[in-house]
């Protein structure tokens, strides 16, 4: 029988022979592991090279062996994640952008849970998370410890820039640029970020002071310049924005970028004929120019000239036929041919991209209601009420569907809530003014207080504007004083528009009739044919 003595130490050395065998099969797979990094050419390489390395540390290796498996694989999943993240961050990222924005966290959040002080890493999150759909709340914590791991007075600015780009408050976003330039006071990207939030607050003078520090760094920097430009012209210093678009031209003859600037600040000034030459020009060097097409669009829009307006639309949907902003004229265009179901129908569609955008949906509102389709105005309308309930917009818009539909209580009720958060607003108070004094409904008109609101709506639009006088006018006639009716009746027919003349003179004799004005649009469309959408092309 052998000693106790004896048996230790044969199982100390067998335990020390299986670790040696570890240690040799571990470094066999580190071997394989850093020759395959070295000859890594595409994802799946790179991810043969994680997968051998994390074999190393399983199979057994000394300190140093782990260390270096460690640092391989943490770097491997770096590469990787960087390589597919370069792409989303050019700018122009690929159609298939979500699903490797998903790939490249998946790696960072490998590399982090092994490494949870590898600041680069930490950074690419953030700036992963400021892309459309991202979790701000990740991205802010990610920037921050980027941020708290770096030592390099650049690298801490450039973490803060991406936390300030993940923010939700402007000025914690102010705050964090403003601590980036003064670690980095020549940092392109924080000064053209701040100067952007400063443009966007209306605070053109401090815009001013960065744009003018960028164009110090770089002279040629033509985006930088057509930025002054802006805020030089927002500020009315017409004539000095002028000249940095001469600059920038000068800089760049045979580039459309200086003659597009030039045509906006013409623009701003009123200057349609100077602004319509240089978008020609602009168009001229560059036919593929969407900011040039989608700004003569624009004009050609406003001036009613719709052919011109649909071909530069037809050029841009040639270049960029994604673009929210081609259908958001295309919608125009419909709206002024009163081809309201297409153009609600159009801006339904950019809806599904920008579904927080509530400018957009009460226009989709308003458009479904003009094309009466009054179920999906509602809809729309009530998304943006419950969305906002403190705003005005909503409850104006849903106001002005209700009174279309013949719902004269529900519009009385909706003007009044709008009214407790705009008392200014001189349509709302014409449209509520308007419906308290014309509905065909008793318990909805209130003469007295129908004058009272059309006077505010009067004086707020200075009583220039004929349908708001023609609204006092009925306003007076419900509360039975038909002289004073007879007297804004007359000043509306006065100064009125040709397209609601004859309505105004019908008023007019209403009143010298002694007759109060009733309106019920919905009582007017009875027995009117209903247009069979299901027949109609939608675009």
């Amino acid at each position: 029988m052998k000693s106790a003595q004896t048996l230790i130490t044969v199982v100390l050395i067998l335990a020390t022979t299986s670790w040696l065998v570890a240690d040799e099969e571990g470094q066999k797979y580190l071997d394989q592991a850093t020759e395959a990094k070295l000859n890594a050419r595409n994802f799946q390489q790179l991810e043969d090279v994680v997968n051998l390395a994390e074999k190393a540390i399983e199979e057994g290796l000394d300190e140093d062996g782990k260390e270096f498996a460690m640092q391989l694989i943490t770097a491997t999943l770096y590469q990787r994640a960087e390589q597919i993240s370069n792409p989303l961050l050019s700018g122009r990222p690929p159609q298939q952008w979500a699903e490797m924005r998903r790939l490249a966290l998946s790696d960072l959040a490998r590399l982090t849970k092994l490494n949870d002080e590898f600041a680069d890493a930490h950074l690419l999150i953030a700036k992963l998370q400021v892309l459309p759909g991202g979790t701000r709340k990740s991205g802010i914590e990610s920037a921050t410890k980027a941020f708290q791991q770096y030592e390099d007075a650049e690298q801490k600015a450039n973490a803060l820039i991406a936390r300030a780009a993940l923010r939700s408050d402007k000025a914690q976003q102010i705050s964090d640029l403003s601590e980036a330039i003064k670690l980095d006071e020549n940092n392109s990207d924080a000064l053209t970020a701040r100067a952007t939030i400063y443009t966007q607050d209306n605070k053109f003078e401090k815009a001013t002071e960065d744009l003018q520090r960028l164009l110090e760094i770089d002279g040629d920097d033509v985006l930088a310049m057509s930025a002054l430009a802006e805020a030089l012209a927002r500020q009315n210093e017409f004539d000095k924005a002028i000249e940095i678009a001469n600059q920038a031209i000068g800089k760049q003859p045979k580039s459309s970028a200086g003659y597009e600037l030039r045509a906006r600040i013409h623009l701003m000034q009123n200057d349609i004929d100077a602004g319509k030459q240089d978008l020609d020009e602009a168009i001229k060097l560059n036919p593929k120019s969407v900011g040039a097409l989608m700004l003569r669009a624009n004009v050609a829009l406003a001036e009613d000239r719709l052919e011109d307006a649909n071909k530069d639309l037809d050029a841009i949907q040639q270049i960029n036929p994604g673009s929210p902003q081609l259908y958001l004229l295309r919608a125009g265009v419909l709206e002024q041919q009163q081809d309201y179901y297409r153009a609600a129908k159009l801006l339904e569609a950019i809806l599904q991209f920008l579904p927080a955008d509530n400018e957009i949906r009460l226009r989709t509102a308003l458009d479904y209601s003009m094309a009466e389709e009054f179920e999906s105005a509602l809809k729309h309308a009530n998304i943006v009420v419950e969305r906002d309930k403190e705003g005005w917009e909503g409850f104006y818009s849903r106001a002005d569907i209700y009174l279309s539909m013949g719902e004269h209580a529900k519009a009385v009720s909706d003007y009044e809530s709008a009214f407790k958060h705009n008392q200014t607003h001189d349509n709302l108070l014409n449209n509520w003014a308007w419906t308290l004094a014309t509905s065909d409904q008793d318990e909805v008109r209130d003469g007295d207080k129908a004058v009272e609101l059309a006077l505010k709506a009067c004086e707020v639009s200075e009583y220039k504007k004929p349908h708001i006088l023609s609204t006092l006018a009925a306003a007076y006639a419900e509360s039975g004083d038909f002289e004073n009716a007879k007297r804004w009746a007359k000043k509306a027919v006065e100064i009125g528009r040709e397209d609601i003349q004859e309505h105004l003179e019908k008023e007019l004799q209403s009143y010298k009739n002694k007759m109060p004005w009733r309106e019920n649009k919905a009582k007017e469309r009875e027995g009117q044919p209903k247009v069979d959408r299901s027949k109609l092309k939608t675009i």
